[in-house]
């Protein structure tokens, strides 16, 4: 049961955090590591600096397809076939080469590094509009950070361990309950390329 100040989140954040006490069975996100050594504090720092839009969820759009403004998340009416840098990666060595080492598993399809102030919050909705699958990488997470999806718990990124996540199935809010800024940054991928099946059914 987790209790927020009825000041600050609206009722519907307050409610679907203290009335929702499952917990997950693996169906909707779970644990994952990636094949690849990287150091979560120097991408970190790089995220930081990052050119952040002025949304109450800052959002910076990383990587996507080629020649398209934003579309928020891989569509699932997306006809794309090439992706690309949608920012200057030259500037953040650390996130190109992140970037690069997903990618030589397979094809990512859209990247975007989201910062939540302290008190922030996403209301609980559905990406349905939205590749199923992606996997969240916490570069910072601070006690009072919570990514719940109704009847399957919290999401456990202790340790900054990275989750795959279905957000286009289920209900899902988001707080950061904390007195510091929340980092991270989400990707998708061609995920029937041979690369990630065999890293998803590893």
């Amino acid at each position: 049961m987790t209790t927020l100040n009825t000041e600050t989140y609206p009722k519907l954040i307050r409610d679907f955090f203290l009335f929702d006490n499952s917990v997950s069975d693996g169906s909707a996100h779970r644990p994952v590591t990636l094949p690849f050594d990287y150091d979560p504090s120097g991408l970190l720092a790089e995220a930081e600096q990052l050119p952040y839009d002025d949304r109450p969820v800052r959002r910076c759009y990383v990587w996507g397809p080629t020649g398209q403004d934003d579309p928020g998340c891989d569509l699932l009416s997306s006809t794309a076939r090439e992706y690309t840098a949608q920012i200057d990666l030259e500037r953040y060595p650390r996130i190109k080469q992140f970037i690069d080492s997903l990618n030589n598993i397979g094809p990512i399809t859209y990247l975007t590094f989201k910062r939540m102030e302290p008190k922030g919050y996403i209301m609980p909705h559905v990406d349905s509009e939205c590749n199923p699958y992606k996997i969240y990488v916490p570069l910072s997470w601070p006690a009072g950070s919570m990514f719940k999806m109704f009847g399957q718990g919290n999401v456990d990124f202790t340790g900054l361990k990275p989750n795959l996540i279905n957000t286009s199935d289920h209900i899902h809010a988001v707080v950061n309950d904390s007195k510091e800024s929340r980092i991270i940054f989400s990707f998708y991928a061609d995920w029937s390329s041979a690369g990630w099946q065999k890293y998803l059914n590893r």
